[in-house]
């Protein structure tokens, strides 16, 4: 018997919450989990499971960290491969976020102070209230949301601002640079600016361009860009980098 038979005659023979594992373990398995779901996803490997054993096999999933939890009736699934990260709860946590700023220019190179803190960018219309901003802490880790108006946050095409990822919003690292200098430009926020010794070769140049027009930051860009340019040219980086 292959791999393949052996899997679905074990998920057949199986109790609910077996089956209901091997369910959350496969590679298109949500990565954000809330009670509903698990509830729902429960009911059907036992239509007659009740409420109860679900929220005991809740528990027991969550001591053995096969689910983390982040608040009340929210989980990470960890059964699944690659095993869910914290930043993948932010959009439940603020709707229609945007992953950003210091967790994805991390991610991906740019910045190379590593934090656990989960970033994210939140938008907001001057035409009504704000959302609900600043640290929050989990049982799963901490996050830090920001807030920027829609339009700016909406500004330029799509996939320039936008990472091809399933059940949540990132940013490019293009994005996530664009989104930091606008914040640090804001009278309203107090985040310093970009840090001058970034790693400008891990981002496209043409890209940050075209979201700085779209976004009316094309003089903010450029600015940065010289500031950046004088460091790099700089005795005393040069003396660093230089390998013999």
């Amino acid at each position: 018997m292959d791999l393949s038979a052996s899997a679905r005659a074990l998920s057949i023979k199986a109790s609910w919450d077996t089956r209901l594992e091997l369910r959350l373990a496969v590679h298109d398995a949500a990565h954000v989990l809330n009670t509903a779901t698990l509830f729902r996803l429960a009911r059907h490997e036992s239509a007659s499971i009740s409420r109860a054993s679900v929220e005991r096999w809740i528990k027991d999933a969550c001591a053995a960290k096969r689910l983390i939890k982040v608040v009340r009736g929210l989980y990470l699934n960890r059964m699944v491969s690659p095993a869910a990260e914290l930043y993948e709860a932010a959009i439940w946590l603020r709707s229609s976020c945007v992953v950003s700023l210091q967790t994805v220019l991390g991610d991906s190179g740019v910045w190379n102070n590593y934090t656990n803190i989960s970033t994210a960018v939140v938008p907001f219309s001057t035409k009504g209230p704000r959302p609900s901003l600043g640290k929050k802490l989990t049982r799963a880790g901490e996050f830090q949301f920001r807030g920027m108006p829609e339009e700016i946050l909406n500004a330029g095409a799509e996939n320039d601002r936008l990472e091809d990822v399933t059940g949540y919003l990132r940013a490019t690292p293009e994005a996530a640079f664009m989104h930091w200098l606008y914040l640090a430009r804001s009278p309203h926020s107090n985040l310093a600016s970009p840090p001058i010794d970034v790693d400008l070769e891990e981002l496209s140049v043409s890209r940050l361009r075209r979201l700085a027009k779209s976004m009316e930051m094309t003089g903010e860009l450029e600015s940065w860009m010289r500031a950046k340019r004088q460091h790099d040219a700089s005795q005393s980086v040069a003396e660093q980098t230089w390998i013999p």
